[in-house]
Order: structure tokens, then sequence, then C-alpha cells
């Protein structure tokens, strides 16, 4: 696929307002871009974008939770970074990289020219017992750790994937060996544990808040939505051990809403943001009668338990956010959660969780910039500090008194190339005409048949 035209620094956007989300607002600024960087000052070289004058700027959002999809000759890769540029998300943590090629695919498509986000990677799954993905890592105890670590480190990842049937001590010695090496280390509470019988820093999807006593089957399905059992009383012990022990949450909201969807397939399947994805995905791999199996037959009563289940979830953010336990904005790879979109769909979620706009806007720049940057090398990742990367979005007015990033974007500024909201619509458009002709299209069903056939999809 052909990229969009993007216009490289230096240029200088002219008597602008920068600001920093629940931080600052200093107008009449002007901001100079130089190589991929913020200027310290503006020294007059380049261009002067006069178009942009009076603009509103922010720091470009970071998803702390998604999955890039594997190397395919549809180059789905590229479509899935177009994606999350066009919806001003210039940084990703790849929570895990299914068969070991999306990563490296990623990379290269970014090296070749191709727009796209900054990535912090977390590499293999580990796990025990049953492997469900191509690349994991079967950790049989403890000893293992540094061995793990050490290989994930050395491969240029900067998280270990906790992942399915490890043991409390397989987690705490994976923990320690990966401070040790500067890692961090995210993932799911194993199904047989519940999240306070585990030390896990940065959980994902609310895993582990449902007994595991309570779970119908140990599928994500069932982990995600068989919160019957869960009260009031659970969501405050999950509360006060996070804060007791310093644990992180990313829940992915947005996954858990975006099952409703299988309310109305048809439509669902209609909707245009759905079309921002090739055929494959909504027609084959979430068809709900032949997709994939661990939502094949999702009826009444289990969307039921989806919707129950989101409402303890958004109840459960609100009261994490007032006790001070810190919180990521993360969307997965699920069902009708499209790249990009689905981040500014988990911001309004947490704002109608009862998070401010201002401090959902914080929490997806700076908030994650801190927790990303350093192991990225770039330690002002997420504001707009002199020396800080160039990964900017230009609005024409203040857009962090609501959660809607996508109204009034007028450019994105990614690793220092400016992209206009013209270009990226134009070539967003265009990668949907691609892979709807003949070729992707027969490519697209062969490969969703070989996924269903080859993967173990219970999660």
């Amino acid at each position: 696929m052909n990229p969009p035209d993007g216009l490289t620094g230096p240029f200088t956007l002219p008597d602008v307002t920068l600001v920093q989300p629940a931080e600052s607002s200093t107008p009449h600024t002007e901001l100079q871009i130089r190589g991929d960087r913020i200027a310290a000052r503006a020294d007059g070289q380049g261009r002067i974008l006069q178009e942009y004058r009076g603009a509103y700027v922010v720091p470009g959002l970071v998803d702390m939770h998604t999955h890039l999809p594997p190397k395919s000759p549809l180059h789905l890769t590229e479509s899935v970074l177009l994606l999350n540029i066009a919806h001003g998300v210039t940084t990703i943590r790849d929570a895990g990289d299914a068969d070991g090629t999306s990563g490296d695919a990623a990379r290269q498509a970014i090296e070749r020219g191709h727009p796209g986000p900054r990535l912090s990677t977390a590499g293999s799954f580990v796990t025990r017992g049953r492997t469900r993905w191509p690349n994991s890592v079967q950790m049989t105890g403890p000893g293992q750790a540094a061995e793990i670590v050490a290989r994930a480190a050395d491969a240029g990842h900067r998280w270990i994937k906790s992942y399915e049937g490890l043991g409390i001590a397989d987690i705490a010695a994976l923990v320690t060996a990966a401070e040790r090496r500067g890692l961090g280390v995210l993932g799911h509470v194993p199904t047989a544990l519940r999240h306070d019988q585990t030390l896990l820093p940065d959980a994902q999807h609310f895993f582990g808040v449902a007994d595991p006593g309570d779970l119908g089957a140990d599928t994500v399905l069932c982990r995600s939505t068989d919160w019957r059992g869960v009260t009031d009383r659970r969501l405050e012990e999950v509360v006060r051990h996070s804060l007791d022990h310093g644990l992180v949450h990313t829940p992915t909201l947005v996954a858990t809403e975006a099952l409703l969807s299988y309310r109305d397939y048809d439509a669902a399947r209609r909707d245009p943001k759905t079309g921002m994805l090739p055929p494959l995905y909504a027609d084959r791999l979430w068809h709900p009668q032949h997709g994939f199996p661990v939502y094949r037959g999702i009826d009444g009563a289990r969307l039921d338990l989806v919707a129950h289940s989101l409402r303890l979830k958004l109840r459960l953010v609100g009261f994490m956010h007032s006790a001070g336990v810190p919180l990521r904005l993360g969307t997965d790879s699920q069902p009708f959660t499209i790249p990009g979109q689905a981040l500014h769909a988990e911001m309004r979620l947490f704002s109608q969780a009862g998070v401010p706009a201002p401090e959902v806007w914080r929490m997806a720049t700076s908030g994650a910039g801190r927790t990303l940057g350093p192991g990225l090398g770039e330690p002002a990742l997420g504001t707009l500090a002199p020396g800080a990367p160039a990964d900017l979005l230009l609005y024409d007015a203040d857009p962090t008194s609501r959660t809607d990033p996508s109204d009034g974007l007028k450019a994105v500024v990614t690793q220092g190339r400016l992209y206009t909201r013209a270009a990226l619509d134009a070539a967003l458009a265009a990668d949907r005409r691609r892979l709807r002709r003949p070729l992707p299209s027969l490519l697209g069903r062969v490969g969703s048949k070989r996924v269903l056939r080859t993967t173990d999809f219970a999660f």
C-alpha cells in the first residue's frame, strides 16, 4: 500500500496553544519541529505553517494494550499502523506477539517510511500447560525466570507477558528477574487465581476480579463476563489490594463493550467503523456461527452477562480512580475493537466511569509516557517539553474538555512528520478499496480459514 504524504521538518507552528492535559495551557507559542524532536526554541528555519496559526497542540495518544497483526501478504500491519496514526495514536504497547512476526513486521514497515506509532513490545506469552498462541514460552518453574527475561531483553522487548497457567511463585520470579533487567511485567491473572492472590504489577482486563469458581469455562469470554458473584465488597477488596501493593490495572473496557455488538451482528458488520478493517474480520473471524470458536453461539443470556459485567467494571474504574489506584488506557484486539478508534471509545468509557475528561487525556498522554518512555529512551514521551518526541495532535479548539479525540482533529505529527487529516482520511479510503479487491479478498478468505483451523481461540 502507498503511505500518505507527510511533511518533514524543520517547520514551525505559529501562535499555537500548548495543552498538557490536566496540567497546563500555554497560549501564543511558536512551536518548532526539528527532525523527530520538539525544538527548545523556534529559530526561523524551515517552513512556517500559517494554516495552523491559532491551533491547539496536545501530545499524541498512547494505547497501553493492543496486539499488532501477524505478518501477512495482505499487508494488514500497514493497515493497522495507519488506523492508529489516523486516530492520533502515536505510541502503542503491544501486549503480546501471537506468532512472533508482528513486531518485526511493524518496525520494518515504519523503517520503509510508512507512518506508524512508536512501539513498546512484550514479545512471547509466558505460560504453563496448554499453549494458546504459537509464540509462547513454556515456564516449568520459577528457576526459568531469569533466562526467559534475558531472552526477551536481548530481543529488544521492554515487557514480559505473564500469561495463563502460571503459579504465584512463577509470577513473583518473573517480576524479580524483570526488575533486574529494567523490564516491566504485564499480563493475565491466571484463571485459577484471584487478583488478590498475585502481585502482578500491571493486570489486564480485570481478570481475577471474579472468583475462579464462578467461571463457566476457562475462556476469555467467561473470564470477561462471568461476574454474577462480584459484589461491591469484592470490588473494594481489589481496590485495597491494589493500593497496598502498588499494582496497576489496564481494564480494556472497550473489549467488553464491543461484545454487545453481537446483539445485532448484521448492523455491526455494516457499521462504517467496522469497515475500516478488511472483510475477513467481521465476515469471518468475528462471525457468530463460523468465526472464533469462543464467540460462536453467543446468545441473549450471555450478552446480558456482558452488559452486567461492563456496569461493574465501570464502577470499579470509578472506585479505583477515586482511591488513587493507577489506571492505564488500553484496547486489546477482540471482536469489533477497531485499532485507533477503540482507544477513543476507551477514553469515553473512562469518562463514563467518572474520570474527568482532562484526567482521561492525561492518562492517555503523559501518564502513559511516564510508564513507557524510560524503556524507549524517551523520558519526555507524552509531553510537549523541549527535546520531547515530536508526536503531536493539532486541533481547532482545546479537545481535553471532552473525550472525543476525533472531533476537530486537524493534523497528526508522528516522529516529526506531519500528516493532515485530509491526507490520512484519503489514505484510509484507498486502503479500504485495496483490501476489497478480488485478490486481497481471496487471500483473506484463505487466510482466515487457516487461522481458525490452526489456532486455539479459547485464549
